[in-house]
């Protein structure tokens, strides 16, 4: 049985072509910004609450740059474990929705108060996303700015 949206999706995607493309978490405090500088019209959907079914772990935010890669984004305190489930729950559910261009990559971006270098649980799933062919960031560094390059693998 599939489960309703919490919202329609027209109140979770927004399409947006500034050069910074900001997320934010009221909650947490935290933001991350993707560069656009060439303006390129992405959509930036809101997850958690909104655009995920009701019930479901989800991370914050999908921000999708057509034809290159649609990056999770979870902004987070201090539970990066959780935050890791977050971005699974998120990518299983994403991958298979009708939204998703078939065969775009799927990278994500926790951006957290701490985080435990050492995490076991961290690092075991950054080599399960690579495996499937995306990357996991973790940074601590709130209002960060990345490229979506940078959740894109460079093959040698």
């Amino acid at each position: 049985m599939v489960s309703k949206q919490a919202k329609a999706s027209n109140q979770c995607v927004s399409k947006v072509r500034d050069s910074k493309i900001k997320v934010h978490d009221p909650g947490t405090g935290k933001s991350a910004i993707l560069l656009n500088p060439d303006r390129t019209q992405v959509r930036r959907i809101r997850m958690d609450g909104c655009f995920a079914p009701v019930g479901t772990v989800a991370a914050d935010f999908v921000v999708s740059m057509p034809k290159t890669v649609d990056v999770i984004v979870e902004l987070k305190g201090k539970n990066v474990d959780h935050a890791v489930e977050q971005i699974d729950s998120t990518w299983a559910f994403w991958r298979g929705h009708a939204e998703h261009e078939p065969n775009q990559l799927i990278g994500a971006w926790i951006v957290c108060s701490e985080y435990p270098r050492a995490s076991l649980k961290v690092g075991r799933y950054r080599e399960s996303f690579r495996a499937h062919g995306g990357i996991l960031l973790v940074s601590t560094h709130n209002g960060e700015e990345r490229a979506f390059s940078e959740f894109v693998p460079k093959h040698p």
